[in-house]
């Protein structure tokens, strides 16, 4: 385990000291993503802690490193001004918005070391199928790990649905065989709104319904063949259904491709993770084997940086 204790600790305090006063060994561990970070405080004495989700600041934010701090401080300094010596971190961001990260932490607990992790070329019986392990997503490289970790030795195909919804593949004996990128929901809109500016009415009547699209009123009723096929009579819903068929249609094909080249390793699972996994579970062919996995990213950043100190 990484070692992180408490700053307020003075030196020479005995062990039995520390457990008079209550003080334990407390490591924190950070996945920063392109939609939010997600951090835990993870102390021996707990076996599970409940991950604390963090906003990045709006793009038109006067100090967006203020205002990380002020976030970051209920997590990194506890009631009697304490906070660890060490935060570790799994970033995909650009680096304008790690810098923020970083200085925020350094504001709110200056004693503290950032560990900034990378891409192993192996690590966690994972073997990484690029040949420059550093170009792979390090919540990509997390997610593999702790998937492989919970489901051992056999294939997997391991879905994070985030801002991207990407999805890897890893033999049974935990070879990397590659991976796909496709834009999330959120980043289909955003991309549409940008090349074709007259379908932003009808992308912000989707945001402000909460992204599903209710039936419009037409001027005669969608026949029903039409609805089973999956079309849309009016410009909302059609660019809905279009995110629905588009992320349905890639990740069953390719899980279908791969079930059938690893036939011989055994079954496939699909395992899913991020903020839209239960929406993208939904989508999922029943035929092929999938679960859902909680918090996958961040628990595979705890599992790389005990592996790698």
């Amino acid at each position: 385990m990484i070692g992180c204790v408490c700053s307020s600790i003075a030196p020479g305090t005995t062990h039995t000291e520390r457990y008079r006063e209550g003080l334990t060994e407390v490591n924190c561990y950070i996945d920063a993503g392109n939609s939010r970070i997600k951090a835990h405080l993870a102390r021996r004495s707990q076996k599970t802690v409940e991950p604390v989700v963090i906003d990045w600041p709006a793009a038109n934010e006067s100090d967006p490193v203020g205002a990380l701090a002020t976030r970051l401080e209920p997590l990194l300094v506890d009631e009697k001004g304490r906070s660890p010596k060490q935060v570790v971190l799994a970033s995909v961001v650009e680096p304008r918005r790690r810098d923020w990260l970083g200085t925020a932490i350094a504001e709110v607990c200056p004693q503290a070391e950032c560990r900034w992790l990378e891409v192993p070329g192996k690590c966690c019986h994972v073997r990484v199928a690029y040949e420059s392990p550093a170009d792979l997503g390090v919540d990509r490289f997390c997610a593999m790990i702790e998937a492989r970790a919970c489901h051992p030795d056999r294939p997997l195909a391991v879905i994070n649905a985030g801002t991207a919804i990407t999805l890897d593949v890893l033999a049974a004996d935990g070879q990397h065989l590659g991976g796909l990128i496709l834009p999330g929901w959120r980043a289909q809109l955003q991309a549409l709104r940008a090349a074709a500016p007259a379908l932003a009415p009808a992308i912000e009547s989707l945001e402000h319904a909460g992204e599903f699209a209710e039936p419009r009123d037409t001027a005669a009723p969608v026949p029903e063949t039409t609805r089973r096929l999956g079309l849309a009579a009016d410009t909302a819903t059609a660019i809905e259904l279009g995110r629905h068929w588009l992320i349905a249609a890639g990740v069953n094909q390719m899980l279908s491709v791969w079930q059938e080249r690893l036939a011989d390793e055994g079954p496939l699972l699909a395992v899913i993770a991020g903020g839209d996994a239960d929406r993208l579970a939904d989508l999922i062919d029943p035929a092929l084997e999938h679960c859902l996995e909680a918090d996958l990213v961040l628990a595979g950043v705890v599992r790389l940086a005990r592996a790698r100190r």
